[in-house]
């Protein structure tokens, strides 16, 4: 028997919100999860659909291409995922990046980046590079020959870790890390 309970932060705009969510997740994110898991994306046609439908980007404001809720509107998309035991999407962690461009970011780089963030042109994804001995046996092993280029056309230094995690794997093969010294 499913369980029945309404939210104290709900609201009609989210209840439809939710239908939108719902539709998207079972129509085109479930059909193809288990292979995006095992591939490590979704692929580019997906986010650009989700980026149509305006499900990328939503606590963004609008001035720079978000859709201008707040957090309940991704925490509907976070549940619609989650009810379905669905993983292979990684939406949470492109979120997370939008904010860093948000709330840290130069005005240049907010025009540039969260509109095409939001249309599902570009998807965010954090590196984690790999900068000490790894003790434990195992890929993470590699990290001791690791080595890193950086370049610094203009501020911040752009690098390309040599090896790294990556969280919410992206659809292109490099993703720009901001180092830390």
């Amino acid at each position: 028997m499913a369980l029945t309970f309404t939210r104290s932060w709900a609201d009609e705009d989210l209840d439809r919100w939710r239908d939108t969510c719902s539709r998207f997740v079972e129509q085109e994110l479930q059909p193809g999860d288990e292979a995006a898991r095992k591939l490590g994306n979704v692929g580019k046609d997906l986010w650009r659909k989700a980026g149509e439908l305006g499900l990328l980007c939503t606590d963004i404001p609008e001035t720079w291409g978000g859709g201008g809720g707040d957090f309940r509107h991704e925490a509907v998309i976070y549940e619609e995922c989650s009810r379905r035991g669905l993983s292979g999407w990684g939406n949470s962690v492109h979120t997370i990046v939008a904010h860093y461009f948000l709330n840290h970011g130069t005005e240049e780089q907010r025009q540039r980046y969260l509109p095409r963030m939001a249309r599902g042109e570009i998807v965010g994804a954090i590196a984690m590079a790999a900068t000490c001995k790894a003790s434990a046996p195992g890929p993470r092993s590699r990290a001791i020959t690791s080595s890193s280029t950086a370049a610094r056309p203009s501020s911040p230094t752009v690098c390309w870790p040599a090896w790294c995690w990556w969280c919410a794997r992206p659809t292109r093969p490099r993703a720009p890390a901001a180092p830390r010294s």
